[in-house]
């Protein structure tokens, strides 16, 4: 029973995920490109996604949705930012949504397909010359990370309800499924897990990369009632990333829904945080400070940790 309830567990957490978006930025009125490029793994599986362009752009936003999404999740983010004179890169990570591919690698190989989404927007006339930013959650969150550690075309990185390590992750999720057999299930769907990505979750852990994106900004969004990555991966993730560094606790959200539970806020943060990475400066606040939102904001306070 331990090896078939991990041969379903590995199956459901890779397996392609096939979604057409009925909606798409011409619904809110935003002129939008389809647009198809290439994951910078050696695979060079084909991604598929829309670049919205903003007027006067300040610069571009990559958008990476999370485990089992589509871009089709980032939608509203796009339209968000849209107001603020930012273009966007919505597109589907590999075997999701409309891209090319078979088997979802849960942010492994999902970092080279942010890294070919860099790539094509250095490559296109319409890009090439704008600041580079990536806002990410859960599994997209990790990728933007582990990818922005890599390049440093990616100027800011926002990631939201993301973990510190797939392992720990799947330990959670697989304990959830197996109960008191979830040890041996767990080391039946490590084995597998390696075989099918080539790599052991363990070797899947942005913590270990985020203390390389310094000297630029990054924002982390914690989601208050994530019991996907619940606090925990935030504090860890934090703990280990270098200044100038933020964080803003989300009462209320569960997981990946800070925007839907606290959209102006988050609009707010968001748009405030990229024009200050975009145009160098930083706030100066006192450091390790935690400030939970209560009823309504002052002007723009950004939350430290």
């Amino acid at each position: 029973m331990n090896i078939s309830l991990a041969q379903l567990i590995t199956w459901y957490g890779t397996r392609r995920r096939h979604t057409v978006s009925h909606r798409t930025p011409a619904d809110y009125g935003l002129s939008y490109e389809d647009v198809t490029f290439y994951s910078a793994h050696e695979d060079k599986i084909r991604l598929s996604g829309w670049v919205v362009p903003a007027a006067e752009p300040r610069g571009v936003i990559i958008l990476c949705h999370g485990h089992g999404g589509s871009r089709r999740g980032t939608l509203m983010k796009a339209v968000m930012l849209n107001r603020y004179h930012f273009t966007t890169l919505l597109f589907d990570f590999r075997a999701s949504g409309c891209s090319e591919g078979t088997c979802r690698t849960l942010g492994l190989n999902e970092t080279d397909d942010v890294l070919g989404a860099v790539q094509f927007l250095k490559g296109c006339t319409g890009t090439s010359h704008l600041q580079i930013a990536a806002l990410g959650h859960s599994m997209g969150g990790a990728a933007i990370i582990r990818a922005a550690a890599r390049c440093t075309d990616i100027s800011a990185v926002i990631a939201e309800a993301t973990y510190a390590q797939l392992e720990t992750v799947m330990r959670r999720r697989v304990k959830l499924c197996a109960g008191p057999f979830a040890s041996r299930v767990f080391k039946s769907c490590n084995r597998l897990g390696e075989q099918k990505l080539g790599a052991a979750l363990s070797e899947i852990a942005p913590e270990r990369d985020i203390a390389r994106i310094s000297p630029r900004p990054i924002l982390l969004i914690q989601d208050n009632l994530d019991i996907v990555c619940p606090r925990h991966d935030s504090n860890r993730l934090y703990a280990a990333a270098l200044q100038p560094k933020e964080r803003w606790i989300v009462p209320r959200a569960p997981h990946t829904c800070a925007y839907r539970v606290a959209p102006r806020e988050y609009e707010r943060r968001v748009a405030d945080f990229l024009n200050r990475a975009f145009s160098g400066s930083q706030p100066i606040l006192p450091p390790s400070v935690d400030r939970r939102t209560k009823g309504s904001l002052p002007a723009l306070p950004t939350v430290f940790m």
